[in-house]
């Protein structure tokens, strides 16, 4: 889904270039959409929503038990 920038050395004077300043800006609209929608599901229906994600935290957990 989303997936990781690399961190790139902040310049000299401390400022980001241009298409550094709109690929974080981006970003965050990024997060804020997935965000958004989220939450909307969990509005729409919370006991799905939370079954959904009940279900795999314990398929993550039992994996992380197995070895």
């Amino acid at each position: 889904m989303a997936k990781k920038t690399k961190k790139n050395p902040a310049t000299p004077n401390g400022t980001m270039s241009r298409e550094e300043q709109l690929e974080r800006e981006n970003e965050l609209l990024r997060l804020e959409v997935a965000y958004l929608k989220k939450l909307k599901a969990f509005q729409e229906n919370p006991n799905a929503y939370l079954e959904k994600h009940k279900q795999r935290w314990h398929s993550n957990s039992k994996k992380k038990d197995s070895e």
